[in-house]
């Protein structure tokens, strides 16, 4: 079986968790679980997915030297637009911007994001995957938006400028129709959405890979106990009968 989390950023916020919390769940999971990729081989037993949306500045400073500390593999779902060529401003200042970036009418691109240097470094790294997380992180369901676009464009941008196959996307929100997903997989062979389940494989049986909030850890071991296993197993198949 296979756990995917989601994760946002470092911090007090309802998408973060604070970093020494942070590090007591990374250091557990590295001491219990093998973490895993899109495309790799699943083995007997649970294996971990780690899964960072929106490329953020501190999964650069904070969040990758702790994989290396602890040899965990991560997957990071960029949204192209908002990634800046270069910034002068110091990380400190940067970070600042972490914590303030706002939710809604963002100036883009932003140095509260990674800047391409620092997503090819990443890039480089065995330890880290790349994935598409649209251009604009705008809902594809949403009747203004050009799906296709979203999709296709940001797998060109992302593969123009890291020179690597991009294989996976995440959905925005989590949010998508029948037609959405019928382009998703024309152009990824892995894609991910929330939907607070394990996964049997990564494509699972919708072409969807699954992923757990865990965000706001309410404690290191979040979210692997025996009541969230079977909770999350009968989601699988719920998400299974309703096509989600």
């Amino acid at each position: 079986m296979l756990i995917a989390l989601l994760y946002h950023k470092i911090g007090t916020s309802k998408y973060a968790n604070p970093l020494p919390l942070f590090e007591s769940h990374l250091k557990w999971i590295a001491d219990h679980y093998p973490t895993t990729l899109p495309g790799d081989n699943l083995r007997q037993g649970l294996q971990v997915c780690l899964t960072f949306d929106d490329a953020y500045f501190d999964f650069y400073h904070l969040i990758f030297p702790l994989l290396e500390k602890y040899h965990l593999k991560a997957l990071l779902a960029v949204p192209t637009a908002f990634i800046p060529e270069s910034t002068p401003l110091s990380p400190e200042k940067r970070l600042e911007k972490v914590h303030s970036f706002p939710e809604k009418a963002p100036p883009l691109p932003s140095p509260a994001f990674c800047t391409w240097e620092e997503l090819k470094i990443l890039n480089d790294s065995p330890l880290i995957q790349i994935a598409s997380h649209s251009v604009h992180h705008y809902p594809l369901t949403a009747s203004q938006i050009d799906p296709e676009h979203e999709l296709l464009s940001s797998k060109q941008i992302l593969e123009s400028n890291l020179k690597t196959p991009i294989q996976t996307f995440v959905y925005p929100y989590g949010r998508f129709s029948s037609k959405v997903h019928t382009l998703a997989k024309k152009y990824y062979p892995y894609v991910m959405r929330i939907g607070n389940a394990l996964n049997y494989s990564w494509t699972n049986f919708q072409g969807l890979c699954y992923r757990i909030n865990a965000d706001q850890l309410p404690h290191p071991q979040y979210p692997f106990s025996l009541p969230q296993h079977l909770k999350h197993t009968a989601n699988l198949f719920f998400n299974a009968l309703r096509k989600k």
